[in-house]
């Protein structure tokens, strides 16, 4: 059976809209007021804003299998019982399909799975055709334990993760069990006009901008003045529901030995750690997360790697559970 675009919508996490259009449905994680104002600003973001980082399909079911079709988007995936099962790059796929059985040999054979279909995450938008369950097979939501939110740039994105399923938001939510929204997009940084508040109530908020401020802003004045607002617009929208954590940038190398406009990058992270505090969050020092060495990063001092972003999520983790 084809599930209804009702069906995919209830089995949507991470997105705040989701939406039935002449090639398939859309799935978004930024609201529409996102999306606009960061095309403003900088369009290259702006589609990156429309691309469905984090959004995921989850569900359980009693089918044998899971079938799939897409008309766009590059990346997909799929974790059985929370195992990652199969990847498709569909720019490589001449039928823009995926296939899944869920009782195999070589896998634990039950009347029922956990079902995860990640959507692919990058420069363009995930479009779904179908999803095909064996006809009369169960479908219920997976049940989550809390709801984070993750605002950051292309390392919050997950840019150099081989699966978009191991960047370390997407970790950190499966440990929490966690509905989750992304909110990740590459070379973002600080600006009020890009906030809005979407119809999703966290109960932790992870902001982690910064390493672009260092690079993009013209003073050190202009980067405290859309660093303070930005915050304080966080703080004042979530801070009495939910706690409120900011990383400050991770390791970059040799940036420590050399100075832009707002000053150096130390001065930069220290800048704005202090702005946050200010405004009641908890910082999470960057330089703890992932080691300073280029092996744990892709281009070997700004994008951690698979294994950077394992060590990132496991240290991250750690820091959010000393305050629950």
């Amino acid at each position: 059976m084809n599930l209804s675009f009702e069906q995919i919508k209830k089995i949507a996490v991470g997105a705040i809209t989701v939406a039935e259009k002449h090639d398939g449905i859309h799935f978004y994680r930024s609201t529409q007021k996102q999306i606009d104002a960061w095309t403003a600003l900088k369009p290259d973001i702006g589609i990156r804003a429309a691309c469905a980082t984090g959004v995921r399909l989850d569900f359980h079911t009693t089918s044998k299998y899971i079938r799939f079709g897409t008309a766009g988007g590059q990346k997909y995936e799929v974790y059985v019982d929370g195992l990652f099962r199969e990847y498709f790059d569909m720019h490589e796929s001449e039928t823009k399909e995926g296939y899944v059985e869920l009782n195999e040999e070589n896998y634990p054979v039950a009347d029922e799975h956990r079902v995860t279909l990640y959507l692919s995450a990058h420069n363009e938008e995930a479009v779904v055709t179908f999803v095909e369950l064996d006809d009369g097979a169960s479908i219920v939501p997976h049940r989550f334990d809390t709801k984070m939110l993750f605002i950051g740039d292309s390392i919050t994105q997950g840019h150099a993760a081989d699966r978009d399923s191991l960047s370390y938001a997407n970790r950190v939510s499966r440990y929490f069990n966690a509905e989750s929204i992304v909110n990740g997009n590459g070379s973002a940084y600080f600006h009020e006009t890009t906030f809005d508040v979407p119809d999703f109530k966290p109960d932790t908020v992870i902001v982690a901008l910064g390493t672009n401020d260092f690079d993009h802003f013209k003073s050190k004045e202009e980067m405290v003045y859309h660093a303070n607002a930005y915050l304080k617009m966080v703080a004042e929208n979530y801070g009495k529901s939910a706690k409120l954590f900011y990383i400050s940038p991770i390791w970059r190398g040799d940036l420590f030995k050399r100075e832009r406009a707002v000053g150096t990058f130390y001065d930069c992270r220290k800048t704005l750690s202090d702005i946050a505090v200010s405004h009641g969050f908890i910082h999470v020092d960057g330089l703890t997360l992932v080691p300073h060495s280029p092996e744990f990063f892709m281009d070997k001092y700004i994008h951690p790697n698979n294994v950077g972003f394992g060590i990132y999520a496991e240290n991250l983790i750690r820091e959010i559970l000393k305050h629950q």
